[in-house]
């Protein structure tokens, strides 16, 4: 019962995010290894910024991982967190994971600005209406300047048949 219970208090929703984040960041470091440049006068290369956000991401991670999270705090200060908050910590993650999954088929300005404006309101903007503006706002200043200023070419989804 007590080595349940260190699990337990040791696998909370910081600590699941922090190993979820560890692995991505792993993932993510092992794939840059094989950047290679075209020409090999590059003194940086295409691989050098991946592999600083990798030993970045990897210090963040750990720092994530062993760091006291505020819910045991509270645990010690008497008041006891619960399964609802660790899922009211792991919304953004989910967020994001239908977002990413939505954007192919939906195309990105529907997913974006429905992503931006559930984040706004789960983060405690006042109204739908205004959480709704302001993401249609900043997706639109985000696909122009993809769009028109990078011109890299993002997924329309259900708009596709009007460009």
């Amino acid at each position: 019962m007590i080595r349940l219970n260190r699990v337990r208090s040791f696998l909370n929703a910081d600590r699941i995010a922090a190993l979820l984040f560890l692995t991505l960041v792993a993932w993510y470091g092992w794939e840059s290894t094989g950047l290679t440049a075209a020409l090999e006068v590059d003194v940086v290369g295409p691989g050098f910024f991946p592999r600083i956000l990798t030993v970045i991401g990897l210090a963040l991670g750990v720092l994530l991982l062993v760091g006291r999270s505020p819910r045991m705090n509270k645990e010690i200060e008497g008041e006891p967190g619960g399964v609802r908050s660790d899922l009211v910590a792991l919304a953004p993650v989910l967020l994001l994971l239908g977002y990413v999954l939505v954007l192919e088929p939906v195309g990105f300005p529907v997913a974006t600005v429905g992503f931006l404006a559930i984040t706004f309101r789960y983060l405690g903007y006042p109204a739908w209406k205004g959480a709704l503006l302001l993401a249609a706002g900043i997706t639109a200043v985000i696909f122009t300047l993809f769009h028109f200023g990078l011109a890299v070419r993002l997924p329309l989804g259900v708009f596709a048949g009007l460009a």
